[in-house]
């Protein structure tokens, strides 16, 4: 709890449905619908219907004041802003009662005590213990004060009793707001020392990082990772460290949306100059001995250095019957002679399994052939 008191739930869980300015928004509207329907049709106007509507004002604005605070990349409500939250709620529930000095009002249905609650519950999440309970110690002051004269009328019997019952939501407001808020941030920080703390013991785990360094070209280790280990180093998230945050996760969204996006063959030749032309994704189509001897192919292309193969390009596209039609374009700086000999043995594989080749000399040398699709031949 020590934590809860010097620290916000959006400064420890910045995706907690609790922290959405949505939420907040929402108890803006319905402490509105309430307090409307209470004076209109509640019987709650008192001796002055625009003392009443004034009194919602005032707490409807304490609410959008922390839906205008909590909006993405705003941070932890400022201590201005926290101070006129707890202002204009206590003038709000004060204003309320005085309209209805001397009025016969169940103390339980007092609206601006629920009213008030409701902003206690929905200003938790945004500020730390050590601004919320006394602020809304204040608030339930108000509240206290309020009720008494608001329920202080001829036959209360216990006014006392009354008027504790009527600003009951406050003072449960209070208490569950901080609680909520406590247990949130002690079990965010439970979770983060668990997952400090863990270490790899399974073999298994080692490829993952292996496998977002492989697909963030390098980015993992020399940005992600050391941002990472600034932030957990440090106790509080800046807005600078938030924009940071979403670059870097855009980046590695992007990454991966790309890596997922490659067929098996765009990932085979990634480490040869080889072009890939392939936009319906035919590749995944094929049988496993036809993306054998494709893979052949193109590693015959580029396995001896001095074959003089500086480049190729490999395209794929429908044909008829169902079939996958390949060409490669190779582009060569050799005779025409020493391209047969590197080649022949390939040519030899991809011919055990497709239908047809075509070789076509000239500046570049083209090989053209049709593999049947997967199941369909």
């Amino acid at each position: 709890m020590k934590r809860w008191w010097r620290f916000s739930a959006i400064d420890v869980d910045t995706l907690s449905w609790l922290t959405s300015s949505l939420v907040t928004i929402w108890v803006s509207i319905v402490v509105a619908l309430h307090g409307i329907v209470s004076i209109t049709a509640g019987g709650q106007a008192g001796g002055s219907f625009a003392t009443q509507v004034l009194a919602l004002v005032l707490l409807v604005a304490a609410g959008v004041l922390i839906h205008v605070g909590s909006r993405p990349y705003r941070g932890r409500l400022g201590a201005a802003l926290s101070i006129s939250v707890f202002v204009l709620t206590g003038l709000g529930v004060l204003v309320s009662a005085a309209g209805l000095r001397g009025e016969a009002v169940v103390p339980e249905l007092w609206w601006a005590s629920l009213a008030a609650a409701l902003i206690a519950m929905s200003l938790a999440p945004f500020v730390p213990g050590r601004v919320f309970v006394p602020g809304m110690i204040g608030v339930a002051v108000c509240t206290v004060l309020g009720a008494l004269s608001a329920t202080g009328g001829e036959g209360v019997r216990l006014p006392v009793a009354a008027a504790l019952t009527a600003s009951s939501p406050v003072l449960f407001a209070i208490i569950g707001g901080s609680v909520l808020t406590g247990v949130m941030i002690a079990d965010v920080e439970r979770w983060r020392g668990l997952v400090g703390d863990a270490r790899v013991k399974d073999a298994q785990e080692e490829p993952v990082l292996a496998i977002l360094e492989r697909v963030t070209a390098g980015a993992w280790s020399q940005r992600m990772q050391p941002f990472l280990q600034s932030i957990a180093a440090t106790e509080e998230v800046s807005d600078r460290d938030r924009r940071r945050a979403a670059a870097l996760a855009d980046e590695l969204r992007r990454a991966l949306v790309d890596q997922d996006a490659q067929s098996w063959l765009s990932a085979i030749v990634a480490e040869w100059p080889v072009h890939v032309d392939d936009p319906h994704r035919l590749a995944d189509t094929i049988t496993v001995d036809q993306r054998s001897a494709i893979t052949a192919l193109i590693t015959g292309l580029f396995s001896d250095p001095e074959a003089g193969v500086f480049g190729a390009r490999l395209r794929l596209a429908a044909a008829g019957d169902d079939a996958v039609a390949v060409a490669v374009t190779v582009s060569l700086d050799l005779p025409e002679g020493r391209r047969t000999t590197v080649l022949a043995p390939y040519y030899l594989s991809v011919k055990s399994v497709v239908r047809r080749i075509e070789w076509r000399n000239g500046e570049s040398l083209v090989v053209s052939f049709d593999v049947d699709a997967e199941g369909q031949r």
